[in-house]
Protein backbone atom coordinates (compact mmCIF):
# COMPACT_ATOMS: atom_id res chain seq x y z
CA UNK A 1 0.00 0.00 0.00
CA UNK A 2 1.16 3.50 -0.76
CA UNK A 3 2.58 5.84 1.84
CA UNK A 4 -0.21 8.38 1.29
CA UNK A 5 -2.94 5.82 1.94
CA UNK A 6 -1.14 4.48 5.02
CA UNK A 7 -0.83 8.03 6.38
CA UNK A 8 -4.50 8.74 5.71
CA UNK A 9 -5.52 5.49 7.40
CA UNK A 10 -3.35 6.10 10.47
CA UNK A 11 -4.60 9.66 10.87
CA UNK A 12 -8.21 8.51 10.54
CA UNK A 13 -7.62 5.91 13.25
CA UNK A 14 -6.09 8.34 15.73
CA UNK A 15 -8.84 10.81 14.87
CA UNK A 16 -11.36 8.25 16.14
CA UNK A 17 -9.56 8.02 19.47
CA UNK A 18 -7.14 5.15 18.80
CA UNK A 19 -4.14 5.54 21.09
CA UNK A 20 -1.31 5.26 18.56
CA UNK A 21 -0.75 5.30 14.84
CA UNK A 22 -1.49 2.04 13.07
CA UNK A 23 -0.95 0.94 9.48
CA UNK A 24 -3.53 -0.90 7.38
CA UNK A 25 -1.34 -4.03 7.44
CA UNK A 26 -1.07 -3.90 11.24
CA UNK A 27 -4.84 -3.56 11.58
CA UNK A 28 -5.49 -6.49 9.23
CA UNK A 29 -2.88 -8.66 10.93
CA UNK A 30 -4.25 -7.91 14.39
CA UNK A 31 -7.81 -8.72 13.34
CA UNK A 32 -6.59 -11.96 11.76
CA UNK A 33 -4.81 -12.91 14.98
CA UNK A 34 -8.04 -12.26 16.85
CA UNK A 35 -9.88 -14.54 14.43
CA UNK A 36 -7.29 -17.28 15.01
CA UNK A 37 -7.48 -16.81 18.77
CA UNK A 38 -11.27 -17.07 18.69
CA UNK A 39 -11.22 -20.15 16.49
CA UNK A 40 -8.79 -21.87 18.87
CA UNK A 41 -10.82 -20.77 21.92
CA UNK A 42 -9.89 -17.29 23.13
CA UNK A 43 -7.23 -17.66 25.83
CA UNK A 44 -6.14 -14.11 26.59
CA UNK A 45 -7.59 -11.72 29.18
CA UNK A 46 -10.91 -9.91 28.92
CA UNK A 47 -9.09 -6.59 28.42
CA UNK A 48 -7.28 -8.08 25.41
CA UNK A 49 -10.61 -9.23 23.97
CA UNK A 50 -12.19 -5.80 24.45
CA UNK A 51 -9.19 -4.08 22.85
CA UNK A 52 -9.67 -6.19 19.72
CA UNK A 53 -13.38 -5.38 19.63
CA UNK A 54 -12.47 -1.69 19.87
CA UNK A 55 -10.17 -2.14 16.90
CA UNK A 56 -13.08 -3.55 14.89
CA UNK A 57 -15.36 -0.72 16.00
CA UNK A 58 -12.86 1.90 14.84
CA UNK A 59 -12.45 0.02 11.55
CA UNK A 60 -16.24 0.20 11.07
CA UNK A 61 -16.01 4.00 11.34
CA UNK A 62 -12.85 4.48 9.29
CA UNK A 63 -13.43 2.13 6.35
CA UNK A 64 -16.49 3.97 4.92
CA UNK A 65 -14.46 7.21 4.88
CA UNK A 66 -11.72 5.78 2.66
CA UNK A 67 -11.89 5.58 -1.13
CA UNK A 68 -9.92 4.02 -3.94
CA UNK A 69 -8.60 0.56 -4.81
CA UNK A 70 -6.42 0.34 -1.71
CA UNK A 71 -9.44 1.00 0.50
CA UNK A 72 -11.43 -1.61 -1.43
CA UNK A 73 -8.68 -4.18 -0.88
CA UNK A 74 -8.56 -3.36 2.82
CA UNK A 75 -12.32 -3.76 3.17
CA UNK A 76 -12.16 -7.12 1.41
CA UNK A 77 -9.41 -8.33 3.76
CA UNK A 78 -11.38 -7.29 6.85
CA UNK A 79 -14.60 -8.85 5.54
CA UNK A 80 -12.84 -12.16 4.85
CA UNK A 81 -11.60 -12.23 8.43
CA UNK A 82 -15.02 -11.19 9.70
CA UNK A 83 -16.43 -14.42 8.30
CA UNK A 84 -14.03 -16.47 10.45
CA UNK A 85 -14.80 -14.43 13.56
CA UNK A 86 -18.56 -14.69 13.04
CA UNK A 87 -18.33 -18.47 13.06
CA UNK A 88 -17.31 -18.25 16.74
CA UNK A 89 -19.12 -15.11 17.93
CA UNK A 90 -22.54 -16.71 17.60
CA UNK A 91 -24.07 -16.14 21.04
CA UNK A 92 -26.31 -13.04 21.09
CA UNK A 93 -25.53 -11.76 24.57
CA UNK A 94 -25.77 -7.97 24.26
CA UNK A 95 -28.86 -7.24 22.23
CA UNK A 96 -28.79 -3.49 22.91
CA UNK A 97 -26.18 -3.31 20.16
CA UNK A 98 -27.51 -3.27 16.56
CA UNK A 99 -27.09 -6.26 14.27
CA UNK A 100 -24.50 -4.47 12.14
CA UNK A 101 -22.26 -4.23 15.21
CA UNK A 102 -22.32 -8.01 15.55
CA UNK A 103 -18.86 -8.15 17.20
CA UNK A 104 -20.32 -6.18 20.13
CA UNK A 105 -23.76 -7.80 20.08
CA UNK A 106 -22.41 -11.36 20.14
CA UNK A 107 -19.89 -13.16 22.30
CA UNK A 108 -17.93 -16.36 21.66
CA UNK A 109 -19.77 -19.66 21.76
CA UNK A 110 -16.68 -21.15 23.43
CA UNK A 111 -13.36 -20.00 24.87
CA UNK A 112 -10.62 -20.94 27.33
CA UNK A 113 -11.77 -21.77 30.84
CA UNK A 114 -10.25 -18.75 32.57
CA UNK A 115 -11.61 -16.36 29.98
CA UNK A 116 -15.06 -17.90 30.43
CA UNK A 117 -14.82 -17.33 34.18
CA UNK A 118 -13.69 -13.72 33.73
CA UNK A 119 -16.43 -13.04 31.18
CA UNK A 120 -19.16 -14.47 33.38
CA UNK A 121 -17.90 -12.51 36.38
CA UNK A 122 -17.97 -9.27 34.38
CA UNK A 123 -21.22 -9.73 32.44
CA UNK A 124 -23.14 -12.64 33.91
CA UNK A 125 -22.93 -14.44 30.56
CA UNK A 126 -21.83 -18.06 30.40
CA UNK A 127 -19.55 -19.26 27.64
CA UNK A 128 -18.75 -22.92 27.03
CA UNK A 129 -15.19 -23.75 28.18
CA UNK A 130 -13.42 -25.29 25.20
CA UNK A 131 -10.03 -24.35 23.78
CA UNK A 132 -6.76 -25.67 22.44
CA UNK A 133 -5.09 -23.67 25.18
CA UNK A 134 -6.78 -25.66 27.94
CA UNK A 135 -5.76 -28.86 26.15
CA UNK A 136 -2.18 -27.57 26.09
CA UNK A 137 -2.26 -26.76 29.81
CA UNK A 138 -3.44 -30.30 30.47
CA UNK A 139 -0.63 -31.69 28.30
CA UNK A 140 2.04 -29.70 30.16
CA UNK A 141 0.62 -30.91 33.47
CA UNK A 142 0.63 -34.48 32.15
CA UNK A 143 4.31 -34.23 31.26
CA UNK A 144 5.28 -33.21 34.78
CA UNK A 145 2.95 -35.80 36.31
CA UNK A 146 4.82 -38.37 34.22
CA UNK A 147 8.06 -37.52 35.98
CA UNK A 148 9.63 -34.72 33.94
CA UNK A 149 10.95 -31.66 35.73
CA UNK A 150 9.36 -28.33 34.78
CA UNK A 151 12.18 -27.30 32.42
CA UNK A 152 12.28 -30.66 30.66
CA UNK A 153 8.49 -30.59 30.37
CA UNK A 154 8.77 -27.19 28.68
CA UNK A 155 11.49 -28.45 26.35
CA UNK A 156 9.36 -31.42 25.36
CA UNK A 157 6.28 -29.28 24.94
CA UNK A 158 8.16 -26.73 22.80
CA UNK A 159 8.92 -29.39 20.20
CA UNK A 160 5.37 -30.77 20.20
CA UNK A 161 3.94 -28.33 17.65
CA UNK A 162 0.88 -27.76 19.84
CA UNK A 163 -0.92 -24.43 19.64
CA UNK A 164 0.58 -22.77 22.72
CA UNK A 165 4.01 -24.15 21.89
CA UNK A 166 4.22 -21.92 18.82
CA UNK A 167 3.29 -18.61 20.51
CA UNK A 168 5.60 -17.34 23.24
CA UNK A 169 2.92 -15.43 25.14
CA UNK A 170 0.54 -18.37 25.22
CA UNK A 171 3.39 -20.72 26.17
CA UNK A 172 4.18 -18.54 29.19
CA UNK A 173 0.53 -18.43 30.24
CA UNK A 174 0.14 -22.18 29.83
CA UNK A 175 3.29 -22.91 31.85
CA UNK A 176 2.24 -20.58 34.65
CA UNK A 177 -1.11 -22.32 34.87
CA UNK A 178 0.09 -25.90 34.45
CA UNK A 179 3.33 -25.71 36.43
CA UNK A 180 2.49 -23.02 38.96
CA UNK A 181 5.54 -20.96 38.03
CA UNK A 182 6.22 -17.94 40.21
CA UNK A 183 8.08 -14.80 39.15
CA UNK A 184 11.70 -15.97 38.96
CA UNK A 185 11.08 -19.25 37.10
CA UNK A 186 8.56 -17.48 34.87
CA UNK A 187 11.20 -14.85 34.06
CA UNK A 188 13.64 -17.65 33.24
CA UNK A 189 11.06 -19.28 30.99
CA UNK A 190 10.55 -16.04 29.10
CA UNK A 191 14.30 -15.59 28.70
CA UNK A 192 14.49 -19.11 27.28
CA UNK A 193 11.54 -18.60 24.95
CA UNK A 194 13.13 -15.42 23.60
CA UNK A 195 16.51 -17.19 23.23
CA UNK A 196 18.27 -15.08 25.84
CA UNK A 197 19.43 -18.20 27.72
CA UNK A 198 20.34 -21.72 26.62
CA UNK A 199 18.52 -24.96 27.38
CA UNK A 200 21.15 -25.78 30.00
CA UNK A 201 20.78 -22.39 31.68
CA UNK A 202 17.02 -22.80 31.65
CA UNK A 203 17.25 -26.21 33.29
CA UNK A 204 19.56 -24.82 35.97
CA UNK A 205 17.22 -21.88 36.63
CA UNK A 206 14.27 -24.23 37.18
CA UNK A 207 16.24 -26.79 39.14
CA UNK A 208 16.25 -29.52 36.48
CA UNK A 209 20.03 -29.54 36.10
Amino acid sequence: MGADFEREFSQAFTGKGWRTGISPREAVDRWRRFAGDCTAGFAWDLDDYLDDLTLRSVLSEVLPELAGPEADGLRDAIERTDRAVRKVLTHEAFTDFPNDEWWLRNCPAYAARRFCEEFESAYGVRIRPQSRFDDDVAELARLTAGGLGPADACLRFRSSGRSAATADGLFLRAAKEALGLHRKPADALWSWLTKEITDAEFRAALGDA
